[in-house]
């Protein structure tokens, strides 16, 4: 087994899953930037903690025995603090 080209296969691996979560991310952020919107035309607060407790639990469920809670909540928590920042920009 070459050890080298083996890693370096796991290597355009992963950065073809770096792509696609980045192209996910700008979706999301997308979106996100909507919800803003219409946030903003309703006087509806940015922060939502009910949400994101609603989003890490749905996850944590769906992923029992891959992820644990904790550390989804670790992968999600700059998604949600940029996607506040994304809800107040114009």
């Amino acid at each position: 087994m070459n050890t080298d080209k083996e890693i370096g296969k796991l290597r355009r691996k992963i950065d073809d899953f770096d792509d696609r979560i980045l192209d996910i991310l700008v979706q999301r952020f997308s979106a996100v930037k909507e919800i803003g919107q219409i946030k903003s035309i309703s006087t509806i607060d940015i922060s939502h903690p009910d949400r994101e407790k609603e989003i890490v639990e749905r996850l944590a469920d769906n992923l029992k025995g891959k992820l644990h809670r904790k550390e989804i909540m670790r992968i999600l928590k700059p998604i949600f603090e940029i996607s506040k920042k994304f809800q107040v920009e114009e």
